[in-house]
């Protein structure tokens, strides 16, 4: 069992000193029995994007906040929505199981759609846990917020309660939905009893908050008497157990830890008595088979076991597991981490065993230096991934270690491609390796029931996985919207191409390619690549709402890999975690996205758009070294809308790859010009241009179906045979065809690099409007007789390019034949 946890306090009954002031916590990997609510690692440029490349029509939905923050189950309550754009009649989207009835808008509003209420009919039965909604009107779909249900009454904070002096009087059990700002701290007083044990808790990151809370408790007298910042298996949210010594009153006190302002400043305080469990293990199964799992920690007295439903449909990885009760339930669901792979548990005792390939391994380390072995068989130069799952499942306390072994014991060198805190290796089979052994272990030398993992075993050589940045899309009527999505690969870099199965009739697809990862222009390979796809509405496409799913496929011919892209459900960047360099640049924060929603890409028909942008290619082929000019027009519905510039969405993180839009601000026609270097890698990728537009004093962007881009070098040489055949004494002539692009008009240059001794071959030019070329090969008498490989070397200057420098081809290898004149003979009637 765990040993004693400083969040869970007997208060003893003596007189305490006042505590320092409260403790900053640590910014990191937020994990929560909930789910991981991750921090997506991002360059600057890529948030730039995030937070400039897809701003709201005026008219489209926003949700800004909800009052109450949750609800008690059994219970029917009023819900209301407050935002912008939330027009008489729009339907309430959400999984919350209840009735609900739209309710007439407040008559006094001082601006209109800015507030929606709802009747909301709670069934006492309904799962306790944390509901995505959002609003869908003629204008489009709204983000999402979070509704958490529990067994609690829900009441709001009533300000002034700043203090011990003001504090807002409660009964317990209770739901408190309360906000801070800035340096606020909200307190609040209750009674106990004597020896009576509370639970106090904060839910805020969990349900989608940006505040980090810290929960207080203090006397009658004003002394703290405990305090906690980051519970155990709720990410930076907090939680409190306490026995209280004696009865009176006492105080409860929530703030911020940095004491931030954030838009989203809300929280949920409760304090009741109820069950909660501070692990689960196994930390995840396979979908659609049953597991027992194991619920333990916390105030439980003993593990309770449970049968969670996995029957889950695809594209939600994870499903909610929560104790089973009896009321009143308090705490919510931990997330159950969903595979499409066997699943099977190691065993009990630590003993080394087999791992089959392609099958999770549900362990975990028991005591503290505790290491589990796994044995897997192999074969010398075979390519595998081991991933080890845990601190990024939100469930799991394990910060893991993983290493791999010979039979022997000597360590084996593999590299770790995963940008997490969980490993993910790939190694190379060497020589005469026909057995590997996998060590887990905690880095710290931790252990304990808590310490749960899940360990795969793959063949191949790499593999990547999908994020979709764009929470949500509406689609312009006749229009066109842009999704971005992010690569983060674990060892494979070669492209991606995006699709979109589901897509409907009525709606067309550009882009979606992912370039390959190639160095940067600082010359540094990014693990984390992006793409873009856009969507538009054809003209009978009609008013809805869709759930469309982005699938990436990648990988070899004899190695395919197929990979579904995670929605980010909900989204959004904590204000003062940024963070600087050790060269003073600045370090933005990285956005928190809620994936566990099982959100993927949600998309409705937004009204038109102020103007249509267009461009005369959809797939175009840039060589290497040039400028490409990219024509554009801009048709506006109105002369009083202003064009202030027109652009494009991120390019790819591609050396010397750059887009010119210094001729096109404020114009309605124009060229955008795409540029590159010699030195600029060959990729493809999508280039989505962009209008910023000044529509009612307000700024909007639209765009234009993406184009395809794809880096190519200005010419190619085919040879009309790759092999030669001469006579000591004789010649042969190389010949073949120059195959240019047609914006390249250079003149290449033709030679083989490489003769055989007493080989000259005479170098040739092929002028523009020249295709055939040529190369007489002598060989002087006496040539040494052999099979040779060759290579034909080319090289060109770009007529655009002022520095003259000329470009290279990489060499063509063909074969050159050398015979006396005999064995010439034999060799030319085998030829023929």
């Amino acid at each position: 069992m765990f040993t004693q946890d400083p969040s869970r306090l007997e208060i003893p009954l003596v007189d305490q000193a006042p505590s320092p002031e409260p403790r900053m916590a640590n910014p990191g990997l937020q994990l929560s029995g909930l789910g991981v609510v991750r921090r997506i690692r991002l360059a600057l440029p890529l948030l730039l994007a995030l937070a400039t490349a897809y701003p709201l029509a005026a008219a489209e939905p926003v949700v800004k906040g909800l009052q109450p923050r949750g609800g008690q189950r059994g219970k029917t309550f009023t819900l209301t929505l407050k935002g912008e754009g939330l027009v008489t009649g729009a339907e309430l989207i959400t999984t919350l199981p209840a009735s609900i009835s739209k309710l007439a808008p407040p008559r006094d509003l001082e601006t209109p759609d800015t507030v929606l209420s709802y009747m909301v009919q709670l069934p006492a039965d309904a799962a306790v846990g944390a509901y995505p909604l959002r609003v869908l009107t003629a204008d489009g779909l709204s983000n999402v917020l979070i509704f958490s249900v529990t067994d609690l009454l829900e009441i709001p904070e009533k300000e002034p309660n700043d203090s011990i002096v003001q504090a807002q009087p409660i009964s317990v059990p209770v739901v408190v939905s309360g906000t801070l700002k800035g340096p606020d701290q909200d307190f609040f007083s209750f009674t106990a009893n004597a020896r009576q044990r509370l639970v106090l808790e904060v839910e805020a990151r969990r349900i989608g908050s940006a505040i980090d809370p810290v929960i207080e408790v203090f006397d009658s007298a004003g002394r703290r008497i405990a305090e906690n910042d980051d519970a155990p298996g709720l990410g930076v949210d907090s939680r409190l157990e306490v026995t209280f010594p004696k009865a009176g009153k006492y105080y409860v006190a929530v703030h911020d830890a940095k004491f931030s302002e954030q838009e989203q400043n809300f929280y949920r305080l409760k304090v009741g008595s109820y069950a909660y469990a501070e692990g689960i293990f196994p930390l995840g199964w396979q979908r659609g088979k049953g597991v027992a799992v194991t619920m333990f920690g916390g105030n439980l007295a003993k593990p309770i076991v449970v049968h969670p439903d996995l029957k889950v449909p695809g594209g939600r990885e994870t499903t909610a597991v929560n104790l089973p009760g009896p009321g009143p339930m308090g705490s919510l669901p931990f997330r159950f981490r969903l595979s499409d792979l066997p699943e099977t548990l190691a065993p009990a005792d630590g003993s080394v065993t087999e791992l089959a390939p392609s099958t999770v391994m549900n362990g975990r380390i028991l005591k503290p230096g505790e290491v589990d072995r796994y044995k897997l068989k192999v074969s010398p130069g075979e390519k595998w991934m081991f991933d080890l799952e845990a601190a990024t499942l939100g469930t799991s306390r394990l910060y893991g270690s993983l290493a791999v072994f010979d039979a022997q014991g000597n360590k084996l060198e593999a590299k770790d491609v995963g940008d997490g805190p969980d490993p993910k290796l790939a190694l190379t089979v060497p020589d005469k390796v026909r057995e590997v052994t996998l060590a887990v272990s905690d880095v710290r030398g931790q252990g304990g029931p808590s310490y749960g993992y899940r360990l795969i075993a793959t063949p191949g050589s790499g593999d990547f996985s999908l994020k979709i940045l764009t929470p949500y899309v509406n689609v312009p009527a006749h229009g066109t919207a842009a999704v971005q999505v992010v690569a983060e690969r674990h060892g494979y870099d070669g492209p991606i191409r995006l699709s979109l199965p589901n897509l409907p009739a009525d709606f067309s697809m550009a882009g979606g390619n992912i370039a390959a990862e190639v160095p940067n222009y600082e010359g540094k390979r990014e693990p984390s690549t992006i793409g873009y796809l856009t969507l538009t509405a054809k003209p009978d496409a009609g008013t809805r709402a869709l759930k469309l799913s982005v699938w990436g496929e990648g990988g070899a011919p004899d190695h395919p890999i197929r990979r579904r892209a995670e929605g980010p459900g909900l989204i959004f960047t904590v204000n003062g975690e940024e963070q600087y360099s050790i060269t003073a640049d600045l370090i933005p924060p990285r956005p928190t996205t809620y994936e566990w929603l099982g959100i993927e890409l949600p998309v409705a028909i937004g009204p038109p758009v102020p103007a249509v942008l267009e461009v005369a290619d959809h797939s175009i082929r840039v060589v290497q070294g040039m400028d490409y000019p990219i024509a554009y027009k801009l048709t506006k519905q109105s002369p009083e809308i202003t064009t202030k510039s027109v652009r494009g969405l991120e390019l790819p993180s591609v050396k010397d790859l750059s887009l010119d839009n210094k001729d096109s601000k404020g114009a309605d026609a124009g060229k955008l010009v795409l540029g590159s270097t010699l030195e600029t890698p060959l990729v493809k990728f999508d280039l989505v241009p962009s209008a910023t537009l000044e529509v009612n004093g307000k700024e909007e962007i639209v765009v234009a179906p993406a184009v395809t881009v794809e880096l190519v070098r200005a010419y190619s040489l085919e040879l009309n045979s790759q092999r030669v055949e001469l006579t000591s004494g004789g010649n042969a002539a190389l010949t073949g065809i120059v195959r240019r692009e047609p914006i390249f008009t250079g003149t290449v240059k033709i030679s083989v690099g490489d003769p055989p001794d007493k080989v000259a071959c005479a170098p040739v030019e092929v002028p523009n409007g020249k295709f055939e070329f040529s190369l007489t090969c002598q060989a002087a008498s006496g040539t040494p007789q052999g099979d040779f490989e060759v290579h034909l070397v080319s090289s060109a200057t770009i007529p655009s390019r002022t520095d003259k420098r000329e470009y290279t081809f990489p060499p063509v290898a063909a074969r050159m034949v050398i015979a006396g004149g005999e064995t010439a003979k034999a060799v030319a009637n085998k030829t023929h």
